[in-house]
């Protein structure tokens, strides 16, 4: 019988961990390290997958950044927690400061909804544990999560992620997702790859793995309990954010599909005002067809902006 998918440990180099945390979850994690000093870079999943996404730049930043790379409360693997950005973020950040020692710089990174817990715990960074600063982050094919509500005005944006609205309705979702097939629907909503050949083969390993976890209704679920808090608390926090100037005050960069987000919005644009003036941001397009899912169909390219951005960041030196 083949080893379940929640059991698995799909980075063999690193250290797989199970971190109970004061919200109530378990939280799974893949972690290096490189010691007392070093920085720690997170890498966080988002829908409808796993922490496997990251198989492809793991094996690029091993031995030169300490590593997390957990696994959303909620998805299959980590047990639920409440499910807004800020506290799953708040749930990541304290399994991480339980299974790293001493004062740590830590460089936030994500995809989609790992992404935009990234986004909340950027903003909140003097909220971080205390032995934890937050020096960066890293976002990967986003908008923040009110302006993508904001554009639905289009329809063709509306069009393009009509699974928004429809999984922030809790019940209704589960129950039709149940009837059509978890792993049927996590199959379809890799309609956001690109047309790039090579990128769609990178993807074929994983997206096995994602159908397996969402053929289970807890996963269902906890999913849609995350696109409700999308649609209600997250935004809430991000309205009452641009109101009373929080922004996000470290060195970002947003990494987003030309041929996907990026033709839908002006990306560079949109998240220029959600970084505090004079603070380093850069918005990268990733062209040559790649999609949405830049972790696996890009991951060359990824990896290689990743490295030339902590060298970057003041403090950081790399092994």
């Amino acid at each position: 019988m083949s080893e379940p998918l929640e059991a698995r440990n799909f980075f063999p180099a690193l250290q797989r961990n199970v971190t109970p945390t004061p919200s109530g979850s378990t939280v799974v994690s893949y972690t290096s390290d490189l010691g007392d000093g070093k920085p720690i870079l997170t890498l966080i999943h988002g829908y409808p997958q796993s922490a496997f996404i990251w198989r492809h730049i793991t094996p690029t930043l091993l031995g030169k950044v300490s590593l997390f790379i957990p696994e959303l409360p909620g998805y299959g693997i980590s047990t639920p927690s409440p499910p807004s950005k800020r506290s799953v973020g708040a749930a990541l950040l304290a399994a991480l400061s339980t299974l790293f020692s001493g004062p740590r710089h830590v460089i936030l990174s994500g995809h989609d909804r790992g992404a935009r817990i990234c986004h909340r715990l950027a903003v909140d960074a003097a909220s971080a544990p205390p032995n934890l600063k937050i020096i960066g982050a890293f976002l990967l094919d986003i908008v923040p999560t009110k302006v993508q509500w904001d554009r639905f005005s289009d329809p063709a944006i509306a069009r393009g992620y009509f699974h928004w609205p429809l999984l922030a309705n809790v019940e209704l979702a589960v129950g039709m997702l149940k009837a059509y097939g978890g792993g049927r629907w996590a199959r379809g909503a890799f309609r956001l790859a690109g047309k790039n050949e090579e990128g769609l083969r990178r993807l074929e390993d994983g997206v096995e793995v994602y159908v397996g976890l969402f053929d289970k209704e807890e996963v269902i679920r906890g999913s849609c309990e995350d696109y409700e808090a999308g649609a209600g608390v997250d935004v809430e926090e991000q309205v009452a954010d641009q109101r009373e100037g929080r922004k996000i005050g470290v060195p970002t960069v947003v990494m987003f599909s030309e041929a996907g987000l990026g033709a839908r919005m002006d990306v560079a644009r949109e998240w220029a005002d959600w970084v505090q003036e004079g603070v380093p941001y850069e918005a990268v397009p990733v062209g040559e067809g790649y999609g949405h899912y830049l972790p696996e169909e890009a991951h060359d390219i990824v990896s290689e902006k990743m490295i030339s951005f902590l060298k970057e960041i003041e403090g950081v030196e790399l092994n």
